[in-house]
Order: C-alpha cells, then structure tokens, then sequence
C-alpha cells in the first residue's frame, strides 16, 4: 500500500468554502455502504514511515480507504516524532487547523501517534479537547478497535501502554501492490542505551528482535512482489538478536548473521540498514561490508561530538578513539564505503574546544553526509537536568560553522562521481515529474523533460532524462548502466548506457 503525499492546508474565510459540499454524501461503494476514508500525515525517521503503512494495512481491513486530503477524511492522525522540540511545535500547529474541519463534519475522528504520543499520553486529551484518540507505537495493531470504541462510546482514549518484551509480536506486513522497488523491513524497535539527550528509549521502549525466521520471511515475500532493495530498520540494528540470545534460550541470528541471511534470498539485489550505534558495531558487521556482495556501501554511523567530553556527558558509553578505530578497520577491509553520521552541537557543556574537536573529527573522517541538530532539550531525558548554558546565538554559529566545513567535504565528494558509469537501481520518475503546475520544480520539470530517479550503491540520488514516457515505466526495479554527466549538491544527473541484467 502507497504512502499519501501530505498536502497544505491553506484556508481563506469560511472552512465550508475550503471543502467540496458532496465529498462525504459521494463517498459510497457499490453496496451503498458509505466508505470511510483515513488520512495519515508521517513526520519523522523510516521507522514512522513503517509504521504509518502498518497503520493503513490495519485500517483497510477495517473498511478505510486511503485519501490524500486531510479535509476529506472521517479519521485523521498525525503519526508523530518527539527527537526536536521543532517536531512537536508543528504537531500542535497541525492538529489546530484539523480542529476546524471538525465543523464541517462532526463525524471527524483525530489522532495521534508516534513518539509525542507515547512521551505525552493522555496528557495531550486535557491539553487538546479536539483529540480524539492518542496511540503509542505498541498499540497500532489494536488501532480499528480503538477508532470504533472512539465512534461507539464517545469515549476520548489515550492507549500507551508498552507491551512486555516477551509478549511483543511484530506485524506482518501485507505484499506490496504498488510495484515499489525498494521496502523497508522493521527487524527490532527499541533501544537500551539510554543516552542522556535522548527520548527514543522511552517512546519505544526497550529493545526487541523480530525473530530472523519473520525478517527472512518478510523479505521473501517483498522480493516475490518485485521489490529489489531493502532497508533493516531499528533504532540500533547493530544490537539485533542479542535480546534473543539468552541463557536457557535458542540461539539467534547476530545482525551480521542476519544481513548474509537476507543476502541469500532470491531477487533481493540490494541490502542497506539504519541506524547504528558504535558500541554495538562489531567487527563482523565490519567485515560483511567487504564479504557480501549485496550490502551497500554506505554506512550511517552516528557519534553525536568530536568531544571525550562532551561523549561522557552524553553517555555514549564509547570514546573517539574507540569509534575511529572501527573506521580504520572499515576502510581497511572495505575503503568504497561512504560514511555518514549525526552531530550535536551546543550540548550542556559544550566549550569552544569541544566544538573545534567536531570539526577536526569531520576533517579526519571525511563523511560523505552527515546530519547536524542543535541541542534542544528533550523533557524526561538525564541530560533535561542540566544547565542548558550554550546561547542559541552561539548553536547557531557553530552549526553554520559545522555545515560549512562539511559542505565543503560533501562537495569533493560528489565530484568524485563526475563522468563516472556507476550502476543505478531504478525507483520511479523524479519528483520534478510530480510537481504541481505552479511550483518551482514544475518549472526545471519543464526544461529538462521526463526524468527517471534512482540511485547508486552509495545512496545518491540519479536522474536520466528519457524521452519515452512507455518505456520510462519499465524501468522500475531495474539495474541500469549509467554515466554521470552532471553533478548536483546533493544529486546526479547522467544517461543510461545500458543495463546490467
């Protein structure tokens, strides 16, 4: 099931102007039943992304049908991220406009979900009396039941409650109809670090492995349906299996067991995961870079600080030194791979020093990309407690500082990959092929023509430009011989040569 395209709300005068007067009394199937229909705004990691379809998969059998358009929905949720305050300002500035398509129809049921959801529960109903419903991602299974007893009962619910480790089932998705060549495939949620900045081991608890027999049946199923690339998802996949793993118990796939397992299956042409934790990066995950063919080169890594310091404070429980000793190992056993990360800046504490400790590690590591957040605090995390002693004028500095430094890097980078043939899975047409009449995009879409997107083994993104619409369509899922003829900030252009299979 595709994901909808989230769409702006923009309303001058009247709500009931906004909204076409027959949208609902037209919404009937053929049995003269009147079809409900749920639209689903994602905010958030791949793993919200996940968990949205899981979301629709769980509607459908229920009788919801997909729509685009938040105003022309019987249920409407926000599947939400609690990592930046920035996230949740949006939220509450989200659900303020749906209040008002609640006075067009009354039927109107409003959710949330996702990691606010679970951080706030039933403290959002008091803060928002247009909320209907507020879900934690240990309750989507149980989402049709929780939206009827809102419909019968007139009863707001707030249902957060995390489900014990032992007991915890993983959904099975259902096949993908949609022709996609590239799937996500959750294999564990949860994270037991407990960083001090951190609200993910809070909003979804405790680590938890799909049993690798699920994950290989998962992907066997996506790969019968035609999808070529999938992404092992988990808040710390490096520590897959280990929860599985324990005295008295059968013993588990590791997650570089897991990865040569994936790697076995038929029509899976392509492997990638996210996200890392360093201390949990072992050698033989190291070493798969190097020793299957399948497994991309590309290899999120976060650190978070240059700074021993600042890391302590964190409580990353591991030093630099122990992190760039697994990339000298990474690019001994494997040196194509790129490396991406994320950074902190103007963590309580932070000194100037800390700060130029950062940018010498992005020197010395060379990432491809990276991903740099200002400090903000995260209520209920260790680190809330301290003294959030960085002026905003100062994060601001150092994150421009940061990024420019780094773009310079990103830079080189991507010229590397100029008049290059590099092979390219294809995904779909490009978004500039999607773009609306009177957008910006719409105005490069018309000066280079159709374009095809895909992408490398290092995660680039690739358009070719073709001038058959037909047989641009076949090229889903499809491996393809391309030349790089020019290079973007963040993107390639080339043409095909030919394909590789």
């Amino acid at each position: 099931m595709s994901l909808m395209v989230p769409t702006q709300l923009k309303i001058n005068g009247p709500l009931s102007a906004a909204l076409p007067d027959q949208a609902h009394a037209d919404a009937e199937d053929l049995g003269g039943q009147r079809l409900r229909h749920v639209y689903i705004e994602t905010m958030g990691c791949q793993m919200n992304v996940y968990d949205t379809e899981r979301m629709l998969e769980a509607l459908g059998k229920a009788g919801y049908v997909p729509t685009d358009s938040a105003e022309l929905a019987d249920l409407a949720i926000v599947n939400t991220c609690s990592v930046r305050d920035k996230v949740e300002h949006k939220v509450a500035s989200l659900l303020g406009v749906w209040k008002r398509l609640k006075e067009f129809n009354p039927d109107l049921v409003l959710g949330m979900a996702g990691c606010v959801a679970q951080q706030e529960g039933d403290k959002l109903l008091a803060k928002m009396p247009h909320l209907d419903l507020v879900v934690g991602p240990d309750q989507l299974s149980e989402l049709p039941q929780l939206v009827e007893a809102r419909r019968q009962d007139q009863q707001r619910l707030a249902a957060t409650q995390f489900v014990r480790r032992q007991d915890y089932e993983f959904p099975m998705p259902e096949a993908p109809e949609d022709g996609r060549a590239t799937a996500m495939v959750t294999v564990m949620k949860g994270c037991n670090k407990i960083c001090s900045f951190c609200i993910v081991p809070f909003t979804r608890g405790r680590e938890v492995s799909k049993p690798s027999a699920q994950v290989l049946d998962e992907v066997r199923m996506l790969a019968n349906h035609g999808v070529r690339e999938v992404t092992l998802l988990g808040q710390n996949v490096n520590s897959y299996g280990k929860d599985r793993n324990l005295p008295g118990a059968p013993g588990e796939l590791d997650f570089a067991e897991l990865i040569h397992q994936v790697a076995e299956i038929e029509g899976v042409a392509r492997i990638r995961f996210t996200t890392s934790h360093p201390m949990d990066c072992t050698d033989a995950l190291i070493d798969a870079f190097a020793s299957c063919g399948k497994l991309m080169p590309f290899f999120h890594l976060p650190i978070q600080s240059g700074s021993p310091k600042v890391l302590e404070g964190m409580r990353r429980a591991h030093g630099v030194d122990d992190y760039l000793a697994k990339i000298e190992r990474l690019r001994r056993q494997a040196p194509q791979v790129a490396l991406s990360t994320d950074l902190i800046v103007g963590f309580p504490g932070e000194t100037e020093a800390d700060f130029e400790m950062t940018l010498d590690l992005i020197q010395k590591v060379r990432y491809a990309t990276l991903y740099s957040f200002i400090y903000s605090t995260r209520p209920g995390t260790r680190a809330a407690d301290l003294p959030d002693n960085v002026p905003m004028a100062e994060k601001k500095r150092r994150i421009n500082e940061l990024q420019r430094v780094q773009d310079a890097i990103t830079a080189e980078w991507m010229q590397s990959f100029a008049q290059r043939e590099l092979l390219v899975l294809f995904e779909g047409p490009s978004r500039l092929q999607q773009a609306g009449p009177q957008s910006k995009l719409a105005e490069v879409r018309d000066l280079r023509g159709l374009q095809v997107m895909g992408r490398t083994p290092e995660n680039i993104k690739v358009n070719v430009a073709s001038d058959d619409l037909s047989a641009a369509l076949t090229w889903k899922g499809r491996l393809g011989r391309v030349r790089i003829t020019t290079v973007g900030q963040h993107s390639l252009q080339g043409e095909l040569l030919g394909w590789a299979e």
